[in-house]
């Protein structure tokens, strides 16, 4: 008896252990802040205040990074500024924890523009939403190019919103 009370409670723990890493968090840049009970409130997973710190962001070859606790999900990020809201990228991945998302920017997007990048994330359980606070530049010198990591080592490809695989050379 002793012993199924022991293995009921090994399986709660693994079936709690896998609910608290089916979430995402928005690695890099930051996010407003992060609340796992509240990441499916939208807009922007209960942090729904712009951050007057901005964070400078390249008008070329942006990326953010998340870690996810899902192996398989879709994502959109969402330019919101004012009223106005424009998908800047999308797709999905096939493995857990870390993965570099591009930025596909348009051309009304300048040197100084003003936005908050949502990250729009569903693993299958519900959608997810954390957000970012930006300013794109021309010059963005404390952008840290090398914080776009794949978990499974393909590249990420900025001219669309896909991944490569690593050459087997």
């Amino acid at each position: 008896m002793y012993h199924r009370y022991i293995l009921i409670i090994g399986i709660a723990l693994i079936a709690m252990q896998n609910m608290v890493l089916a979430h995402f968090t928005l690695t890099y840049p930051s996010s407003r802040g992060f609340n796992e009970d509240q990441e499916s409130v939208a807009p922007c997973g209960g942090f729904n205040t712009a951050s007057a710190q901005r964070v400078i962001l390249p008008l070329q070859n942006a990326f953010i990074e998340i870690n996810s606790g899902h192996t398989s999900y879709s994502y959109q990020i969402n330019a919101i500024s004012g009223n106005d809201t424009v998908q800047v990228g999308q797709g999905s991945r096939n493995y857990p924890q870390a993965s570099c998302l591009p930025i596909q920017l348009n051309s009304a997007f300048k040197d100084g523009t003003n936005t908050t990048l949502q990250v729009v994330y569903n693993g299958g359980d519900g959608l997810l939403y954390q957000c970012v606070d930006v300013t794109f530049a021309n010059s963005a010198p404390s952008f840290n190019s090398s914080a776009c990591v794949n978990q499974d080592g393909s590249k990420t490809s900025f001219g669309n919103s896909s991944t490569s695989s690593p050459s087997s050379s």
